[in-house]
């Protein structure tokens, strides 16, 4: 069950300026969106969404300017400040017919780059399943979750992304972390651009993921995925050996063991640490 909002949202003047944004990008296709908001203050922008309701095909985008109670994988905290962070999420309804494929949170990755580098980024990469990373430091997340159909209502697939804009420096993290700003020769992207480039890819990559997976995306995954050839390790289970890339089918990452043995690891069961790193 979702924690209850404990701020009440305000909507933000920005509001129009991202849906305008998103209609430029999206003119010249039958992509649309059903519903955009900018909030000033919110406690998450995957909660909101997961407790909302449309019937509507085209998905809701919520962007949060401070995010108070962010989640990442496996319950981490994500807290966007104002201007340091984006806190993006949007949902599409699903019915109970509508199987989400399991490689889908590696695809939203690729389009989280792909927008990147629509804006000019370079040298970004994925560290699977969920990781935006340059090199060793992270980036940025992404958290994909689902609220079930039940008979008296859709279901929705929400995609929470989380970049860092600037300042990651001062996070605190026991981990390398960098942002845009230092990728950029200190030039931050705009925030509602970034917002409206990220979204837009997710938008166009939707209907293919959902269809098809990763198989369309197979030239992306081999360029982008970083762990492909290391040797890594597994720190919940004691595996250890060499990534042999993504499958397309289940999104499950390929380890080959030192004794040849080749393992298909879930998303949602580990941690991935390349080896000789604490």
């Amino acid at each position: 069950m979702n924690a209850p909002q404990t701020t009440d949202p305000i909507m933000a003047p920005e509001t129009a300026q991202l849906e305008g944004l998103l209609r430029d990008r999206l003119a010249g296709t039958a992509l649309t969106f059903s519903y955009v908001e900018v909030l000033e203050r919110l406690d998450s922008t995957n909660a909101r969404l997961l407790a909302s309701e449309s019937t509507q095909s085209g998905p809701r985008v919520c962007l949060a300017r401070v995010q108070m109670a962010g989640r990442g994988r496996r319950g981490r905290a994500w807290v966007a400040s104002p201007d340091a962070s984006l806190a993006l999420s949007l949902s599409w309804p699903i019915v109970s017919d509508q199987p989400v494929p399991s490689a889908y949170p590696v695809g939203v990755g690729l389009g989280v780059i792909r927008g990147l580098e629509a804006l000019g980024f370079a040298g970004i990469g994925l560290k699977w399943p969920n990781d935006v990373v340059v090199g060793d430091a992270k980036l940025g997340g992404i958290l994909v979750e689902q609220r079930l159909p039940r008979s008296d209502r859709l279901g929705c697939l929400v995609v929470g992304i989380g970049l860092n804009r600037r300042g990651s420096g001062a996070l605190g993290l026991d981990r390398e972390v960098t942002d845009l700003e230092a990728l950029s020769d200190g030039q931050a992207p705009d925030w509602l651009a970034l917002a409206a480039e990220v979204a837009t890819w997710q938008m166009r990559l939707h209907s293919v993921l959902m269809a098809q997976g990763l198989v369309a995306l197979g030239d992306d995954l081999d360029r982008l995925d970083v762990l492909a050839g290391r040797s890594i390790q597994v720190p919940d289970t004691g595996l250890s050996g060499v990534a042999r890339g993504v499958c397309l089918d289940s999104g499950r990452l390929r380890v080959e063991d030192e004794t040849g043995v080749l393992h298909h690891l879930d998303a949602g069961e580990v941690s991935i640490r390349r080896s000789g790193h604490a």
